[in-house]
């Protein structure tokens, strides 16, 4: 699961480092190639507020590396591609087998090559916040206490893949609030309906999706016709 470390951070980032893990559950396998690791993992990470950190990372995966982040928040989404289909596609023969991009298994057809490597993969933001961070006394984004953190939950992602169940986070030295405040949506009005879904109709009117005090799901159309 060594292979996660990455994406278990970059998850950090979006959810808030001040979101303590508190529990997570793993599958690994070792799947196709002669080592004594896993080669294919994936793993939910539970948060204090209730956030839910994904990853599935694999040595498995054919085409090149896939680096993908997909974020659902209760304001919005983002879905990003950091390497492949950035944009730049082209087709060749392949005739000179020349690089097109790390891990890429083929120079023929068609292919959607890095433009720069290191600016894609992120090494030169992460040396130059490193040496900027050196340079003016700071602390980097990236700091061995977050790795410290991350390993944790690695910990506990080969205890989950062992025992075939959810594993709690064990961190001796967390340094984040004791409680984080909670992300659930709803919200409960004046006459303590808690709205579940609120939808906009093509006339102007809107569908609300509520529970009501009885704990009752019910449909409620709002508004007039334009």
């Amino acid at each position: 699961i060594d292979l996660g470390c990455h994406c278990v951070e970059i998850a950090r980032n979006y959810i808030g480092k001040d979101d303590r893990p508190v529990e997570v559950m793993c599958w690994l396998d070792t799947q196709v190639h002669p080592i004594a690791a896993e080669d294919h993992a994936i793993a939910l990470v539970k948060y204090a507020s209730g956030a839910i950190g994904q990853f599935e990372v694999s040595w498995c995966f054919r085409g090149g590396m896939d680096l993908r982040d997909e974020v659902m928040g209760t304001e919005g989404t983002i879905w990003s591609n950091n390497y492949l289909r950035t944009g730049l596609e082209w087709f060749s023969t392949g005739k000179g087998g020349d690089y097109v991009a790390e891990k890429l298994e083929s120079s023929s057809g068609w292919l959607f090559p890095s433009d720069d490597d290191t600016i894609s993969l992120g090494y030169k933001h992460m040396f130059t916040d490193m040496l900027d961070a050196i340079d003016q006394r700071r602390a980097p984004q990236e700091t061995f206490y977050d790795g410290y953190v991350v390993n944790c939950i690695l910990d506990a992602c080969y205890q989950s893949a062992k025992t075939r169940s959810w594993a709690p986070v064990q961190i001796d030295d967390w340094r984040g609030p004791k409680k984080a405040a909670s992300k659930r949506l709803g919200s409960a009005g004046k006459t303590g309906e808690q709205v579940m879904k609120r939808e906009l109709l093509p006339d102007g009117r809107v569908k609300l999706i509520v529970k009501n005090k009885r704990g009752t799901v019910v449909e409620r159309i709002e508004g007039s016709d334009r």
